[in-house]
């Protein structure tokens, strides 16, 4: 597992907003071979450890390989008490997080084929704030910063429109959605967009990169982000393995991001 900091500079934000550290976790794949909830309290430590400002968390909390790795087989009445037991304390010690403007989350597209409401409930019985196609506002003395959560592309109805209309004009905006394909949405104008689900295809190979591609942007962003004139998209390869419980040439990633103003969007990779 590796800790990437990158360097973020958007056209986009007020010039007088002070800079902002994220931390971002995607594709944590609660499973009983690399991920147990005992694993995931440690991780959840070493994070709160790196003093972000706030943690965001884009989706695929609950894990699964082989036939469990998506439907009907990933759904919860099919999966044993056991296994099903084993996500539920997965989701739970995310409440470990810590960062003083919060821990928000959106939902991927695993956790609602295993159980979109069941995910619901138990992360509202943490600290965690769940968006789904609705915005919050991180108060801040020098520049307030708005998180729009959008729904997964795959299992529910993401509504850029609906997220964003109570964000106004002109403010600092970050988009938080698990799909890195949503990017390229038409309903989509917003400048920065931090995803995961492509686990930067999980298993790379030298020349050739990912055999398997589960989105167009699985390899322009394979070393963490791309852009689109001004707009950027930033990508983690996420911490956990779904599918194959194997991950080569593209090790589990916590992302660090220093978001900060600037007359021209781009990512500067700081190690």
């Amino acid at each position: 597992m590796v800790v990437s900091e990158f360097e973020v500079t958007t056209s986009a934000w007020p010039a007088d907003t002070k800079p902002l550290r994220v931390v971002l976790l995607s594709d944590i794949h609660v499973d009983d071979i690399h991920m147990p909830p005992e694993r995931v309290r440690s991780i959840a430590a070493r994070i709160n450890a790196l003093n972000p400002d706030v943690i965001l968390l884009a989706g695929d909390y609950v894990g699964g390989h082989g036939l469990q790795a998506g439907p009907p087989e990933a759904a919860r009445t099919r999966r044993s008490a056991r296994d099903n037991q084993l996500h539920e304390d997965g989701l739970r010690v995310l409440g470990d997080l810590d960062a003083p403007l919060g821990v928000i989350a959106v939902m991927g597209n695993h956790d609602c084929w295993w159980d979109c409401v069941r995910v619901r409930e138990i992360l509202s019985q943490t600290s965690l704030q769940l968006l789904e196609n609705r915005a919050v506002r991180l108060n801040r003395a020098q520049g307030d910063v708005w998180i729009i959560g959008i729904e997964d592309g795959q299992t529910q109805k993401p509504d850029f429109q609906r997220a964003s209309l109570d964000v106004p004009q002109g403010v600092a905006t970050i988009v938080l959605a698990h799909n890195p394909g949503l990017f390229d949405w038409d309903s989509n104008h917003m400048p920065l967009q931090l995803s995961g689900h492509s686990h930067a295809g999980q298993v790379r190979f030298p020349l050739i990169g990912a055999p398997v591609r589960i989105t167009r942007h699985t390899e322009d962003t394979a070393d963490g982000w791309t852009a689109d004139g001004e707009r950027l998209l930033i990508v983690t390869r996420g911490l956990g393995a779904s599918g194959l419980p194997v991950r080569f040439g593209a090790a589990p990633q916590i992302m660090v991001l220093t978001i900060k103003p600037g007359s021209h969007s781009i990512v500067k990779p700081l190690n």
